[in-house]
């Protein structure tokens, strides 16, 4: 019971701390303890799911303030430069980060971008949960599918020692 509790405030911590990830713990507490892997792994799905939800509506509060708003708009602009041979090169990936943008914010593509990134931490999902805290996507609708996409990730790690023979 306490490997999962553990479990649990790992996922809660590293859902804002992402130098500390709940994968290490899942492995060290599955092969050092008698706890079923599946539980230690939904644990850390739902600590994790708590702090990313709460990521999402932090930053679905800051996009609404209107301090955050004036000081946004109140920026001058400048004059577009050209790219230099650094911006050549980066305009490929500039251009993948605008299409990802484009998905997230198609509320149907959205979801599946979000379990994407919740299963395979591409794009990460702390920037996730920040971005879809801006758009139009439900509360609830995000901690459904954040949980499952971590579940599927957190169990799958946890039965991997078990699967090596340990």
């Amino acid at each position: 019971m306490i490997a999962v509790l553990m479990a649990a405030a790992v996922g809660l911590l590293s859902a804002f701390l992402p130098f500390t990830p709940a994968e290490p713990y899942l492995i060290a507490a599955v092969t050092t303890t008698s706890t079923p892997p599946v539980a230690l792994g939904v644990a850390a799905a739902a600590g994790q799911t708590v702090g990313k939800v709460l990521i999402f509506l932090g930053a679905r509060g800051a996009i609404r303030s209107t301090w955050l708003r004036q000081r946004l708009s109140g920026r001058p602009t400048t004059a577009p430069r050209q790219p230099g041979r650094l911006g050549t090169m980066l305009a490929r990936p500039k251009a993948a980060g605008a299409r990802l943008v484009e998905v997230l914010e198609r509320p149907r593509q959205s979801n599946g971008m979000l379990l994407v990134s919740a299963v395979t931490g591409l794009p990460p999902l702390l920037a996730a949960s920040v971005y879809l805290g801006r758009t139009p996507m439900r509360p609830a609708a995000f901690a459904l599918t954040c949980l499952l996409g971590r579940a599927i990730r957190f169990v799958t790690i946890a039965l991997a020692p078990q699967l090596a023979g340990y």
